[in-house]
């Protein structure tokens, strides 16, 4: 009788599978990193699938919620991805790498497929696909920005998307949480930094550390690229600027809001 009500209760909570592609899993070990806030989370739902800490094969039932981190790098990986997709009632991406490519998309930038010649001495019948975020593949619902993702801010958004709601963040730039923390303005140093068109949440980690921020989260819906690329001009060069905005995969997103602005 007691196991048939435990059964029960499991059943009403919310399935959750939280899944790697290719990735460090830097996001998700920011998510263990919260310790009983983590586990007070994981209580809430039903875990189908978090390989970091249980590994019984995803029984490949309907889910309420998908939370996606890496890029479809591999065959294996687009396939689960897709997979999800279409039994997920919403799909997420969890981080700067599933949401706009990440680190491994500077290869993109460059010499792209050949870029495999520098790391392997025999490069036939090795796969090198471009670096694509998930949302070329699958629609996605919902992003947890940054690299890694804000763990604070995961606490703050999942219980929307665990009732099925898609919650929207504030259009607020990181130079807002930077002043909050009492930081000189690293652009008054003639340093380049991105804050004001990039999309706070991450109480300004960076710049807190004097380390310029490099855009990992994302351009803000209202983010003047313009107006940053102008401020810039006589700190670095429009090819410096290029190289910043590649490090997360950034110039990407740049170069599409600047022609739909033209």
């Amino acid at each position: 009788m007691e196991e048939n009500k435990n059964t029960e209760e499991e059943s009403k909570k919310p399935k959750v599978a939280i899944v790697s592609l290719t990735s460090c899993e830097g996001c998700q070990f920011a998510l263990l990193d919260l310790g009983e806030k983590f586990l007070e989370f994981a209580v809430q739902v039903e875990l189908a699938d978090f390989r970091l800490i249980e590994d019984e094969e995803d029984d490949g039932r309907m889910i309420d919620l998908a939370l996606v981190e890496g890029n479809p790098v591999t065959e294996d990986n687009r396939k689960t991805l897709e997979s999800l997709r279409a039994r997920s009632k919403l799909l997420v991406a969890l981080g700067n790498c599933a949401a706009m490519g990440g680190v491994p998309e500077i290869k993109n930038y460059h010499e792209g497929i050949n870029t495999i010649k520098h790391v392997y001495k025999y490069v036939q019948g090795i796969n090198n696909p471009e670096i694509r975020e998930i949302d070329n593949f699958v629609k996605v619902d919902f992003t947890f920005p940054g690299c890694p993702i804000n763990a604070e801010e995961f606490l703050k958004y999942i219980p929307f998307l665990l009732k099925g709601e898609v919650p929207t963040i504030p259009d607020a730039p990181v130079c807002v949480e930077c002043k909050a923390a009492g930081n000189r303005c690293l652009l008054l140093d003639k340093k380049p930094c991105f804050g004001p068109m990039i999309q706070g949440g991450c109480n300004a980690v960076c710049p807190t550390s004097r380390m310029t921020c490099q855009g990992c989260r994302g351009l803000r819906p209202k983010g003047n690229i313009k107006a940053m690329r102008a401020t810039l001009k006589n700190m670095i060069s429009d090819h410096e600027f290029e190289n910043i905005a590649e490090i997360f995969g950034l110039r990407d997103d740049i170069e599409a809001r600047e022609k739909e602005s033209k």
